[in-house]
């Protein structure tokens, strides 16, 4: 992702932390503009997925899956909009569409790089 395309994700006002539990045991980060197609698109496009966790900015819980199905969803307003655009992802009358995304890692960068630049001015 470059720095620009970055930076205006990262300047949404509605993010979503996506955790990524592959079967291997590790754990990788995301951010992503937090909407339903977004929802969708991200548990889709990890295929090596064993289980998703979705936070919003504060940390708390959008829905966690179970693979590439939902397994909680405490907002059930927000459950059928997500839905929408899940299942036919799920039943392949749909491709996943690439969202923009960055790591936790190109985040904190970025922060840091700004926090250091408003040092010096």
């Amino acid at each position: 992702m470059t720095k620009e395309a970055l930076s205006e994700l990262l300047d949404k006002e509605n993010l979503a932390r996506g955790y990524v539990y592959p079967h291997d045991g590790s754990r990788q980060e995301y951010l992503f503009e937090n909407t339903p197609f977004n929802i969708a698109n991200f548990i889709m496009l990890h295929p090596e997925a064993r289980e998703i966790i979705l936070t919003d900015e504060l940390d708390r819980k959008i829905l966690n899956t179970f693979g590439h199905f939902i397994d909680r969803c405490p907002d059930q307003k927000l459950l059928p909009r997500i839905l929408e655009h899940l299942i036919p992802l799920q039943t392949c009358e749909r491709e996943p569409q690439e969202i923009p995304v960055a790591t936790v890692e190109e985040a904190d960068a970025l922060y840091a790089e700004r926090n250091e630049m408003e040092m010096h001015m």
